[in-house]
């Protein structure tokens, strides 16, 4: 099997382009914490440790053919991006309550953080895609078994996505001070509810082959 260096790269730089899952760690560690935040980048790495394991046995194959489940998925990951856009729009007008004295991170439980970054990935057919467009092309035909192959890939995936994601909440973990002030902190939960929401209306109107 060759191109594993290719291979990498290009799942990185896929990876790297911000979406969902991006915002969804990078607003947790802001919010909450570095634990927090490692615990979406954890829930978003199961998602993925959930479509490889579907890929190895060939079921997410079938999947992808059957057109109503993948149109579910769709709209299930859709109306999950709107709830956690109007969640940060409705934190960011209680941020700009300056009559209330509340400051510190937001009371977000680690099992939630782990949640939201399990189903912004589990409910998101593009990462369901890649395991049916961008993973076969780096099969070999010879050697080691398909099975084999994709599991190989999967491991290596999955390992490129969680150090991304960690990494990710190394950096926003210095500059999480600049969100102690609520104007700061309010503009941001605005722009990340509506980017959201964006994604999630772009994900609606986007056509799956």
């Amino acid at each position: 099997m060759e191109g594993i260096v290719t291979f990498i790269i290009i799942t990185l730089l896929i990876i790297i382009v911000p979406g969902p899952d991006f915002l969804i760690v990078m607003k947790n560690t802001i919010h909450s914490g570095k634990l927090n935040g490692a615990m979406s980048a954890f829930g978003i790495t199961s998602a993925h440790i959930v479509y490889s394991s579907l890929a190895v046995f060939g079921i997410i194959y079938l999947l992808t053919s059957l057109y109503y489940v993948f149109f579910i998925i769709k709209i299930l990951g859709a109306c999950y991006l709107i709830y956690l856009g109007i969640q940060s729009i409705l934190s960011a007008r209680q941020s700009m309550d300056f009559t209330s004295a509340k400051s510190g991170r937001n009371n977000v439980s680690r099992f939630t953080s782990y949640r939201q970054g399990f189903l912004s990935t589990i409910l998101n057919p593009k990462a369901l895609l890649y395991y049916v467009s961008v993973l076969p092309q780096f099969l070999s035909t010879g050697g080691i078994e398909v099975k084999s192959q994709i599991a190989m890939l999967s491991v290596i995936v999955i390992l490129v996505i969680c150090g991304w994601f960690l990494f990710c909440v190394f950096v926003f973990q210095y500059i999480k001070l600049l969100f102690s002030n609520p104007k700061i902190k309010s503009i941001f939960d605005y722009a990340v509810g509506f980017i959201l929401i964006g994604l999630s209306v772009n994900l609606l109107l986007s056509k799956s082959t």
